[in-house]
């Protein structure tokens, strides 16, 4: 009995010191990927980037040459470039490196990823700003190897026409995850709030719906927006994307 109190004894011991990692990392280019990261960059010399403070002043930050750094949300307007690196954003010049994470890896950290359309800039056949689309159906999404990058293919039936595609650049896509959620779920704003026509923080709302509001929810959560219908009688119905962190639940009353 003793010498399998010991034996369990130095199998836990064994375990606290040396815990296994249940999920592999994620490596790319020698670095380990997270869930959110477009990519990695670095600087040509030592620059000052900026994040700006809810009061509207802004923070600086001394970064370093040759110095790696995480890059997360990716904006695109005006012919220019924004990266978000933490809380900062810088924009893409001469100085700055980028190396992107190919759209595949970064969508391997997702359940069911949704693809948004974020280059306000871009040209496509069927694709726009804030068009949002996931795999399934007819066609669906692959993965093109090209010397310039990886890109995605999104095909799809269009008007009884045939099939047809867009090819998007990673950099031109952020991901965030689908969840389902139930119907007819009536909600109530709990603060003035934009509704959008598509689940983007950047995008500019539609219509104004003020704190009180009663929404009714559809099946869909994505990028902490949910897909609801106006429920208020003798309004025109119509379909928005509302923060889920604004809506509260407040069942048939």
């Amino acid at each position: 009995m003793k010498k399998l109190f010991s034996v369990l004894l130095a199998a836990f011991l064994f375990a606290v010191v040396n815990p296994t990692n249940s999920e592999a990392k994620v490596m790319y280019d020698g670095a380990e990927v997270v869930k959110g990261q477009t990519g990695k960059m670095t600087f040509k010399k030592d620059i000052k980037v900026y994040k700006k403070n809810p009061d509207g002043t802004f923070d600086s930050l001394m970064v370093k040459r040759n110095n790696f750094f995480k890059t997360y949300d990716i904006e695109k307007y005006d012919g220019k470039t924004f990266y978000q690196m933490g809380q900062y954003r810088v924009q893409a010049t001469d100085l700055v490196v980028f190396k992107e994470v190919p759209i595949k890896i970064r969508s391997s950290f997702y359940n069911n990823p949704t693809y948004i359309v974020i280059n306000r800039n871009g040209i496509y056949n069927m694709g726009y700003y804030g068009k949002y689309f996931q795999d399934g159906g007819i066609g669906g999404i692959s993965f093109l190897d090209t010397n310039n990058g990886q890109l995605l293919k999104f095909s799809e039936s269009y008007g009884g026409e045939g099939l047809w595609y867009d090819k998007y650049p990673g950099t031109d896509l952020k991901i965030a995850e689908t969840i389902s959620r139930e119907s007819n779920v009536r909600f109530e704003l709990t603060k003035d709030a934009g509704g959008k026509s598509t689940p983007l923080n950047e995008a500019k709302p539609l219509t104004m719906y003020a704190k009180g509001s009663i929404v009714i929810s559809l099946d869909t959560e994505i990028n902490g927006y949910l897909y609801v219908r106006n429920g208020l009688e003798g309004n025109e119905e119509q379909f928005i994307w509302l923060p889920v962190d604004l809506l509260k639940p407040v069942g048939d009353k």
